[in-house]
């Protein structure tokens, strides 16, 4: 019973949480937002997707205004 109640938990998670904070999204379609397939992002880079490579995340530049 335990597992099934952690099994709904995750499901939960995968289907509404995580769809609503980043995308899955191909290294192409993230070179085109300007964007790079990396590890880890820069300090100067924002995460704006999730890439479908394994524990990949989709980078870019931050835009500030000086």
């Amino acid at each position: 019973m335990k597992t099934f109640h952690y099994l709904l938990h995750f499901l939960c998670y995968l289907t509404f949480i995580l769809q609503a904070t980043a995308t899955l999204v191909d290294p192409g379609r993230c070179s085109k937002s300007f964007g790079f397939c990396r590890s880890q992002c820069l300090k100067e880079e924002k995460q704006i997707d999730i890439c479908f490579s394994p524990s990949k995340i989709c980078c870019a530049e931050r835009f500030t205004e000086d």
